[in-house]
């Protein structure tokens, strides 16, 4: 492991079961595996990262909003391009939120992804940068 990588992501949710099947394929699609589960915490990890799911508060019924301060969006990174074409491919049968469908974006060379929505509106993208 190296010194400023990242350990593990746990995002809070306002449906378990609802965001569990979401994740579920996502992750799954991206090589995550379940592990641990319980009514407070659901858990998924790879080979360098977990990811995490917990009930929101509920007395809170604030949404997700980017341009607060906070997690503006998380992007995992993809093998290929194919791999992006793929998951937005996954995603449009899952009739999940498309934000941006995949192109080139200017931010590196090559850099090519898709945008899109989990079901609390938390932001997510599917990269692949080929220099990285």
């Amino acid at each position: 492991m190296k010194l400023g990588t990242i350990n593990h992501i746990a995002l809070t949710v306002s449906d378990m079961e609802r965001s569990e099947a979401f994740y579920n394929r996502l992750l799954g699609f991206m090589g995550y595996e379940q592990g641990e589960k319980t009514e407070q915490l659901i858990l998924w990890a790879s080979s360098n990262s977990v990811i995490t799911i917990s009930p929101a508060n509920p007395q809170s019924n604030q949404k997700c909003d980017r341009y607060s301060p906070g997690l503006h969006h998380l992007a995992f990174s993809a093998d290929s391009r194919e791999d992006v074409d793929k998951l937005h491919q996954e995603l449009i049968q899952q009739q999940v939120t498309i934000l941006d469908s995949p192109a080139e974006c200017d931010y590196l060379p090559g850099y090519y992804a898709v945008y899109f929505l989990d079901p609390d509106g938390i932001k997510l993208e599917l990269t692949h940068t080929p220099t990285w």
